[in-house]
């Protein structure tokens, strides 16, 4: 004879409904899903709107400051080659020193017309901060020129476990103009922990020659000199 086996539990109407609810919840719960997913990636494009934003409001503030290098170079610029127009005026009016000595007053004058000249042509470089990636061990020096074109001709290390490279040069750094220095820790040590110290050489239109030199650490740096070679 068959005989049949009841199972211990018979699903109720409670259990068929429980079981109804759970389905109906799972679409529920993958919508809420997707409308989390959503609003993080709106959130997303957000973020990516005001990185933009933040992006372009710090070069344009870079592009201010070194227009107002510029300016204050120029005005610093007037201001001397007055100061040696004043000195010729003085010289000249020396009627004593023509009379006397004319020599002296004609290499006087000369002396006073060849600084006037240099301060034509003359660069100043000057520094708009430094950076780093870290995840590369790379850093990058902001140089400016406020003054007239430098002609680039070399950067060397002078001191520093780091590597220069994309030297990219003779250059020539136009007044207002900028570029970067690259290096990159030669892996003895993190890139912010890493002093060095580059010196550059570079040239004016009369090809007179000068001598910069920057001192840093990582994503800090400064230029401690720059003099005239001749």
């Amino acid at each position: 004879m068959l005989i049949l086996e009841v199972p211990e539990h018979i699903p109720s109407i409670t259990d068929w409904l429980t079981a109804i609810a759970a389905l109906i919840g799972v679409p529920l719960s993958l919508w809420a899903f997707v409308k989390l997913i959503i609003k993080d990636k709106d959130k997303q494009i957000q973020i990516d709107k005001l990185s933009g934003i933040a992006a372009a409001q710090v070069t344009q503030a870079e592009e201010m400051v070194r227009q107002t290098a510029v300016m204050v170079n120029q005005a610093e610029s007037l201001s001397k080659q007055n100061d040696l127009i004043a000195q010729q005026i003085d010289v000249l009016r020396n009627t004593a020193m023509f009379k006397n000595n004319d020599n002296e007053a004609v290499a006087k004058l000369q002396v006073i017309e060849e600084q006037r000249l240099r301060l034509s042509v003359k660069p100043r470089l000057w520094l708009n901060g430094a950076g780093y990636k870290g995840y590369n061990g790379e850093m990058h020096v902001d140089l400016n020129n406020k003054g007239e074109v430098a002609h680039l001709d070399n950067f060397n290390l002078l001191a520093g476990d780091i590597v220069l490279h994309s030297f990219s040069l003779p250059f020539d750094l136009e007044k207002g103009g900028h570029r970067n220095i690259y290096g990159r820790s030669n892996g003895a040590k993190h890139i912010m922990d890493t002093d060095y110290t580059i010196e550059i050489l570079y040239h004016d239109a009369l090809n007179h020659h000068y001598r910069a030199v920057i001192k840093g650490k990582g994503a800090s740096a400064k230029l401690v000199s720059d003099e005239s070679l001749d």
